[in-house]
C-alpha cells in the first residue's frame, strides 16, 4: 500500500511539474508576442531613429526565428509564422501587427501573479534594491547611440501599456551563466520591480 501511495504521489508531482512548465511556456510565448507587437508599433510610428529601427528589425527577425519553437512548446500552431516573416521582409508593419494581434488573442498574457495590486513599502524597498543591484548600471544612463539601447525603465513604465512593460520585464531579464541563462527573479521580485518603476524615481 505505501508503495502505491509513493507511486501516486510521484505521478502527481510529475504531472504538476509538467503543468507548471506548460504554463511557463505559454506565458513566455504570450510575453514574446506582446513585446513583438510593441516593437512593430514602434516601427510603424516612423518616429524611431534609423539606428534604433535597424535594431528593432533585427530583434523582430530573431524573435520570428524562435517563434515556431515557442508555439510548439505552448501547444500552439506555427503555421502563421511564414506569413509573419514575409511581412517583416516587406516592411509591411500593418500586416505584421495585425497577424501578431491575432496570435495574441489566441495566446493571451496572464499577468495576474506578476502585476502588483498594491505598492506596499516592503514591495517598493525590494524593487529598489533589485534595481540598484541588477538594473541601474545600464538603464539609469542609457547609451542612445546603439541599436538596442537599455532605455530608462522609469520612463518606459510611464510611456507604454502596463502589460507590454511587464512583458518586456519578464522576457528581458534573461539571467547569466550562473543562472543557466534563466530568469533569476521570482514573480514576487518582478512584481516588486513593476511597483517600483510604476511609482517613479521619486
Amino acid at each position: 500500500m505505501p508503495g502505491k501511495f509513493v507511486l501516486a504521489f510521484a505521478a502527481a508531482a510529475v504531472f504538476s511539474a509538467a503543468a507548471a512548465a506548460q504554463g511557463e511556456h505559454q506565458r513566455r510565448l504570450a510575453a514574446e508576442l506582446t513585446v513583438m507587437a510593441g516593437d512593430v508599433r514602434r516601427m510603424a510610428s516612423g518616429a524611431e531613429p534609423a539606428l534604433h529601427r535597424e535594431g528593432l528589425q533585427a530583434r523582430l527577425a530573431g524573435a520570428l526565428s524562435s517563434l515556431p519553437l515557442l508555439l510548439r512548446r505552448a501547444n500552439g500552431d506555427a503555421s502563421a509564422v511564414p506569413a509573419l516573416r514575409v511581412a517583416l521582409e516587406r516592411h509591411d508593419w500593418r500586416a505584421l501587427g495585425a497577424a501578431l494581434e491575432t496570435l495574441k488573442r489566441k495566446h493571451p498574457l496572464d499577468l495576474a501573479g506578476l502585476l502588483p495590486q498594491k505598492a506596499t513599502p516592503e514591495r517598493l524597498r525590494l524593487g529598489e534594491a533589485i534595481h540598484r543591484q541588477a538594473c541601474a548600471g545600464c538603464h539609469d544612463a542609457p547609451v542612445q547611440e546603439t541599436k538596442l539601447p537599455a532605455f530608462n525603465l522609469f520612463v518606459q513604465a510611464g510611456s507604454m501599456p502596463r502589460a507590454e512593460f511587464a512583458a518586456r520585464l519578464l522576457i528581458g531579464v534573461r539571467g547569466d551563466r550562473s543562472t543557466a541563462w534563466r530568469n533569476p527573479f521570482s514573480d514576487l521580485e518582478l512584481g516588486a520591480l513593476m511597483a517600483y518603476y510604476e511609482k517613479g524615481n521619486k
